[in-house]
C-alpha cells in the first residue's frame, strides 16, 4: 500500500533561522521538516491562545476532503 503523500506547507523566513533550524534539525538527528512539524505541535498544545480558539471554533473536528 502507498504512502499518503502528507499536504505541504511553506514558508520564508530570515537566512539567520534557516541556518539555525538546519543546525538544530542536524543536531536532533531529524528532518527540517521534522523539527518544523514538532515545532508547530508544541505551539498548538503549549500555545494557550491557539488552544482557546481550537476550543472555541471546533477546530480539532475539521476533516480533510478525504475524510
Amino acid at each position: 500500500m502507498a504512502r499518503k503523500r502528507k499536504p505541504e506547507i511553506r514558508v520564508f523566513v530570515d537566512e539567520d533561522l534557516d541556518r539555525l533550524l538546519k543546525a538544530l534539525a542536524g543536531l536532533k538527528d531529524t528532518s527540517l521538516s521534522g523539527l518544523v512539524n514538532e515545532a508547530i505541535e508544541f505551539f498548538i498544545q503549549e500555545n494557550e491562545e491557539a488552544r482557546e480558539l481550537i476550543d472555541r471554533h471546533n477546530l480539532d473536528q475539521i476533516k480533510g476532503d478525504d475524510e
